[in-house]
């Protein structure tokens, strides 16, 4: 079912969309559960120092821990401006839920894993280490190969479920009674979870078509430019419909 709207509800930091969620529903508590299961995983797992030296460690990789964090998130911001924004319940939400709830805890250990290798590079440290196999263990499969399968897979995974669900939404659009502009930032919203997966499938062709592993990560450079040129198209537009809103009025 659909809650019931609140349509003259706006938030300073989203004033171009009413909000259509109240209270805190058992899907957004669940997923505040989990996304404090997920980073508390990503913290833990480095255990307790117990010597200044491994103190130190942990002090110097801060920014594996941040960008870990970060990209949660940004992941949360998703899930919790979604449910603000259309305010659903229905089964359909609920199994779409479900799946990025689950996939953002696989991503997390690839994204940390991820952050790790990036950190290490910067620091000039050998990066072997992370790549060495057990003696006797054949895996068919170059580890660096599989870093970035394994990281690609789950940003497909989680964003491809963000654009599932915010479609679904759109598809309800004359139910949930959106308007043009917000008609407008929904698109919007679907077209940026769509280049981010498309980009993640490029990358990961990269790789399966048996091209270096580098070229994989440099097809993610492309995510800051091609995410301004929509948000700022998205936003333009938005912008453009409001103003001619207001001359009309």
């Amino acid at each position: 079912m659909i809650r019931e709207h609140l349509f003259d509800k706006r938030a300073p930091a989203d004033p171009l969309f009413r909000w259509r969620g109240g209270q805190v529903s058992r899907l957004e508590g669940l997923a505040d559960g989990v996304f404090g299961l997920t980073i508390t995983l990503v913290v833990v797992s480095t255990g307790v120092p117990t010597t200044f030296y491994e103190l130190w460690l942990v002090v110097r990789d801060l920014p594996i821990f941040l960008a870990s964090f970060g990209l949660l998130l940004m992941a949360w911001q998703y899930h919790y401006q979604f449910f603000r924004r259309y305010g659903l319940e229905d089964g359909w939400t609920a199994f779409l839920n479900a799946c990025f709830l689950f996939l953002v805890l696989f991503y997390a250990y690839p994204m940390k894993f991820m952050a790790t290798f990036l950190w290490r590079l910067i620091l000039g440290e050998s990066t072997r280490p992370m790549f060495e196999i057990p003696a006797g263990v054949e895996l068919g499969l170059d580890p660096r190969v599989g870093m970035m399968i394994f990281y690609g897979v789950g940003i497909v995974g989680v964003f491809g479920v963000r654009a599932l669900m915010t479609g679904h939404a759109y598809r309800l659009r004359d139910t949930l009674d959106l308007d043009q502009i917000e008609r407008v930032l929904t698109m919007a919203a679907i077209r940026a979870h769509l280049i981010t997966v498309a980009i993640a499938c490029l990358s990961l062709s990269f790789v399966l078509l048996g091209f270096q592993p580098g070229w994989a990560g440099i097809a993610y450079f492309l995510m800051a430019p091609a995410h301004t040129v929509n948000g700022f198209y998205g936003r333009s537009k938005a912008e453009r419909l409001r103003a001619e809103m207001d001359l009309h009025e």
